[in-house]
């Protein structure tokens, strides 16, 4: 159960990665674009901004759903990895001095 958690978690953040690589590349090109046109300063920095608003809502169109999916799968093993463990450690034989009881 852990091992799925642990891959679900890992495709999530893998995701996240690769979105946040593909913004970073975009960003610089954008920001070598516009040095070379000649906007510096605030102004490239709103342009900038305004570009990083619409990359978030892009990734979030492309892979919204995907996220959404991984994350209810990783919550659901979650939620399953907690019922189950409380269940399964409910009635563990303890060995006493006097005999073997069940906690």
């Amino acid at each position: 159960m852990q091992s799925i958690l642990d891959t679900l978690w890992g495709l999530i953040l893998g995701l996240l990665g690769v979105v946040v690589a593909g913004v970073a590349i975009i960003e610089v090109m954008a920001r070598s674009v516009l040095g070379s046109l000649g906007i510096q300063g605030q102004v490239q920095t709103v342009l900038l901004f305004l570009l990083l608003g619409g990359l978030i809502l892009g990734a979030f169109r492309v892979f919204g759903k995907l996220f959404a999916v991984l994350l209810v799968a990783a919550f659901s093993v979650y939620f399953m990895h907690i019922v189950f463990g409380v269940l399964s450690d409910a009635l563990i034989p303890v060995q006493t001095s006097s005999a073997t009881t069940d906690v």
